[in-house]
């Protein structure tokens, strides 16, 4: 958290100063009315930086910050509306919704096959496209975690 009077620029002026190689400094808004926030985000250079930083700190003039590490997703993103990996339906480009139960281009509630008839469209096997055992699914997930 680093106070909203102190502009991005002072930031890395302070960052450049101690022997960091800093590659943008941004502060973060609020969703909300666009409003800034006391957080940044600082890219480095590498890692090596990055560690330094951490344990280091934000020394700007007679002030410190402490510095955490941003937390990683490690879950994979399965979009609601193509049931496609890798995005959010808010950034889907397919405005037609599949079924989860048979893949065809209606909803879920508009299914009306036996339930035997289930199918995931992505790899062809009997279970539902949000099925956690599914070879797709354990495929985004061990990507996320190597």
């Amino acid at each position: 958290r680093v106070d909203l009077e102190i502009p991005e620029n002072r930031i890395i002026e302070a960052l450049t100063k101690v022997g960091l190689d800093v590659i943008n400094v941004t502060r973060l808004n609020r969703k909300e009315g666009n409003i800034p926030t006391s957080t940044v985000k600082i890219t480095f250079k590498d890692a090596n930086n990055q560690n330094t930083f951490i344990h280091t700190g934000l020394q700007v003039d007679s002030m410190h910050f402490n510095a955490e590490a941003a937390s990683q997703n490690k879950k994979s993103v399965q979009c609601y509306i193509c049931l496609q990996y890798n995005h959010v339906a808010k950034y889907c480009k397919t405005k037609q919704q599949k079924c989860t139960k048979c893949g065809d281009n209606h909803c879920i509630e508009q299914y009306t096959a036996a339930n035997d008839a289930i199918k995931y469209n992505n790899c062809k096997g009997k279970h539902l496209a949000t099925a956690n055992d599914c070879p797709n699914f354990l495929e985004q997930e061990n990507r996320i975690l190597n």
